[in-house]
């Protein structure tokens, strides 16, 4: 495989030139739409704002965001980046050396699809009134307001499924929120503490039927593998390479919290991105939010409906949580490399303090299909490649464990068994199951 660059990866890169692949319809039709999107908060804001230099500025800001769509329309080529943070160097380094003749259009679609990002963050960057603005923060929060019955479900069921249990019951527990973590929403988390041998038959039978139905759209399944890998750590390091804010990190956290009570991890690493990143990423700032909107009374709507054990347990989780942050059980941190535009194949390379730091843990679980993208370099792989093969020499053999949990809603995938390329072949189209969400990998090296 040599030759491999960031615009030249192992098989063809995923580009907007080509009509068949997600890469196109996110080109053509989605980035338009979050541009407007970007322009409405903004918008928003301006009509909120008592301050008129701000105000002013910020109308300034959108003729920016509309000067992104412009370029799009007309595939320019893509331009360097022209404020002064800390990774403005690197990326134009990366377009300098690569993508210098790219467009809006024939760039990978990995790379332009961080870039697009990194330009709306440049423009608030190079403001007087709106650094470090989010623009995305409403859409986030919104989000999670939505997600109120399922929250308060998980936040009463937590106090049932910590403790100390013997493997069998804490199989059960971890193939449960494995599900949830994998598909963002909760399954039937309702076990109590004091199960009897024949509660745990019973859960184990409902278990056995449950993953048997959810099997059928889990293309590769590695849950097996690595519930091997948890069974055998005992307050280790595991780190989480995170995607989605709002309830997905919640769940995240749930699980996490999980590992700790358990005495699986004695830390826990949440890596989130640098910026506000693909509308819904996680950023540094979000999960400390994200517990104050917990404890405000008057976040989630239907406050009225809301029972005082619904409250008191949401604020006890949250409250633990807290807790573990500043004792430093859990920990929030970032890096820039999240936010380049390159694949996970370089994270050695171009972030080599990011690699070694991260390898000493014992295992990382990546969240979600930016990451698998990434970790993948979002190529046509065969579909039937080794995971190992497909994440890189050095992810493969100089790393460490890892976990990649994804809902497939982009092109690349790998690691499907002969008779599974088969069968979903016949049974859905490639829409389907590889940009809908409706199916998933749990892929582990």
């Amino acid at each position: 495989m040599s030759g491999i660059t960031p615009n030249n990866p192992p098989f063809p890169a995923y580009r907007a030139t080509d009509k068949e692949c997600f890469a196109y319809d996110t080109v053509i039709r989605r980035w338009p739409i979050i541009l407007d999107s970007v322009i409405a908060d903004i918008q928003q804001t301006i009509d909120e704002e008592d301050n008129e230099d701000r105000a002013a500025e910020g109308v300034g800001i959108i003729n920016s965001v509309k000067g992104i769509k412009e370029e799009l329309a007309e595939g320019r080529k893509l331009r360097l980046i022209q404020d002064n943070k800390p990774d403005t160097e690197e990326w134009n380094k990366n377009i300098k050396t690569w993508f210098s003749d790219s467009t809006w259009v024939d760039g990978t679609w990995l790379f332009n699809e961080c870039y697009i990002y990194r330009r709306i963050e440049e423009i608030f960057n190079l403001s007087q009134h709106w650094v470090s603005y989010d623009v995305f923060e409403r859409q986030k929060n919104a989000t999670f307001k939505g997600s109120h019955n399922a929250v308060f479900d998980l936040a009463r069921k937590m106090p049932s499924i910590i403790g100390r249990f013997d493997d069998e019951r804490l199989e059960i527990v971890y193939n449960e929120l494995i599900q949830v973590c994998l598909w963002g929403n909760a399954t039937d988390l309702s076990l109590l503490t004091n199960m009897t041998e024949e509660d745990i038959k019973r859960l184990q039978a409902i278990e056995k039927d449950h993953l048997k139905e959810r099997k059928q759209f889990i293309l590769v399944d590695d849950t097996d593998k690595l519930w091997d890998k948890i069974k055998s750590v005992e307050n280790g390091r595991i780190e989480f390479v995170l995607d989605n804010s709002g309830f997905e990190v919640f769940v995240d956290i749930i699980f996490a919290d999980w590992l700790l009570q358990c005495n699986k991890a004695s830390t826990i690493v949440f890596n989130c991105k640098s910026m506000p990143w693909f509308v819904s990423d996680v950023t540094p700032k979000d999960i400390p939010m994200m517990f104050d909107n917990c404890l405000d009374a008057d976040f989630f709507p239907d406050k009225e409906k809301r029972s005082q054990e619904d409250m008191d347990a949401l604020a006890a989780l949250v409250t633990r949580w807290q807790q573990y942050v500043k004792d430093g059980r859990m920990i929030i941190r970032t890096h820039d490399f999240w936010c380049s535009g390159l694949s996970y194949w370089y994270m050695k390379s171009h972030a080599e303090d990011l690699f070694n730091d991260m390898k000493q843990s014992d295992l990382i679980i990546y969240k979600g299909d930016l990451n698998y993208r990434k970790l993948t370099f979002d190529c046509d792989w065969p579909v039937t490649t080794p995971f190992r093969e497909a994440i890189g020499p050095d992810m493969a053999k100089d790393f460490t464990n890892i976990i990649a949990l994804r809902t497939n809603k982009a092109d690349v995938i790998v690691g499907l068994t002969e008779q599974t390329k088969e069968y979903i072949e016949k049974e859905a189209t490639k829409a389907e199951w590889r940009f809908s969400g409706k199916y998933a990998v749990v892929e582990y090296n």
